[in-house]
């Protein structure tokens, strides 16, 4: 956290926030059992659509239209990771542990991994791999370690890898339109398409002579889709999506392999199932394999031209700023308010490998000591032009 700057540490701080809550929330899908899933999460995601509507009319918070292709991945992230997700994790809860759900949710970060690795057409490394062997191992300890025996089940873990995928969809589809609608808009479009088709699948299932739309709820189950509405929806999509417009996807997703600890923590307080010691280290074995697979190990040093190894590191110094006023003929004092001076980057790229500071990733600026300043900063009014540096 040390090297992080302000901005990188309140992302992490919004993922760590959102994946606390993430981990109640298979809590909670488990308590709604009896209740109509597909008008139970329609209710959820229209409500918290709606919340988060108004609270940005109030604060005059902007919502920006989506246009073409935008609709597109609005609506693959509503019917995947938002709907589909949600409804595959109630499924899951209905016939596995809660606990053995979160751990195999919790392999959602290295799945981004490789997703993102075959999306670029190139293989993954040994290191993810190996990662994904180890998560693979602790999934399994984690069916099979109950306090009763083995509970494996097979429609459990096909429940829970659908809720796996739908964790993944999440991030994946929601990346390409954070830049431009920012996370409020994002998540007030997708609640609502999410709300608007789950809706409709329960008026056909309905129509079909399947459960009802609505029923009306218990304590219990009104309380759940409370939690499920404010919390994990309306508050954890926000959060999150502002989490990856400062991190990127890679490294919020990285917080995802936090959830087996939040849901083990989150099933010993509500007592909704057992922890056992081999259910435990399987939720160890699925972090540690989520963190092998995110790391990213030093590259070897490359030769550069002049024959000197050149060492590369996963995280760069920041850029330097050096002032090169005092020694750059081309950049002289200009008349104008307190003797400006005119000051322009250097445009000529060095040679690959160069000692020059551009090539060693720094910035150049040309002006008084300890000011950043650029050519376009000058006055025109003065009818002064920014010198131009002569080229070789």
């Amino acid at each position: 956290m040390s090297g992080m700057n302000k901005t990188e540490r309140t992302g992490a701080g919004l993922a760590a926030g959102s994946v606390l809550l993430v981990g109640g929330s298979v809590v909670a899908s488990s308590l709604l059992k009896g209740y109509p899933v597909l008008g139970g999460q329609a209710v959820r995601y229209l409500a918290a659509g709606l919340l988060l509507a108004a609270w940005a009319r109030l604060t005059r918070k902007p919502l920006p239209r989506p246009a073409g292709r935008e609709w597109a991945w609005l609506a693959g992230l509503a019917a995947i990771g938002l709907a589909g997700c949600s409804v595959l994790m109630i499924q899951a809860t209905q016939v596995a542990d809660p606990a053995s759900v979160g751990v195999i949710i919790g392999a959602a970060p290295l799945v981004i991994i490789i997703a993102t690795a075959m999306a670029a057409r190139h293989r993954p490394t040994r290191r993810v791999l190996l990662a994904a062997a180890v998560v693979t191992a602790g999934s399994a300890a984690a069916q099979l370690g109950g306090s009763t025996g083995p509970t494996f089940s097979s429609a459990g873990l096909l429940w829970s890898a659908g809720a796996l995928g739908g964790v993944v969809g999440t991030s994946l589809l929601a990346a390409p339109v954070l830049p431009r609608l920012g996370a409020l808009a994002v998540t007030v479009y997708a609640c609502g398409m999410a709300g608007i088709l789950l809706l409709t699948a329960a008026a056909v299932a309905r129509s079909a002579g399947g459960p009802p739309i609505l029923r009306t709820p218990t304590a219990t189950q009104l309380t759940a889709l409370a939690y499920l509405t404010i919390a994990v929806t309306a508050m954890v999509f926000i959060a999150w999506y502002g989490a990856i417009e400062r991190l990127g996807v890679d490294r919020t997703g990285l917080f995802n392999g936090l959830i087996p600890v939040t849901s083990l923590a989150a099933v010993a307080l509500t007592g909704t199932g057992t922890i056992t010691p081999f259910r435990f280290l399987g939720a160890l074995a699925v972090l540690v394999g989520v963190i092998l697979g995110l790391g990213r190990a030093r590259q070897a040093p490359r030769s550069r031209p002049d024959g000197a190894q050149q060492q590369v590191i996963d995280d760069p110094a920041p850029p330097q700023q050096v002032d090169l006023a005092q020694e750059q003929p081309g950049c002289g004092s200009l008349p104008g308010r307190g003797g400006r001076r005119a000051c322009q980057p250097l445009r000529r790229q060095p040679e690959r490998g160069s000692d020059h500071p551009i090539a060693a990733g720094r910035h150049l600026h040309l002006g008084q000591a300890g000011r950043a300043c650029r050519g376009g900063d000058l006055p025109r009014r003065h009818g002064h032009r920014p010198l131009q540096p002569e080229h070789p």
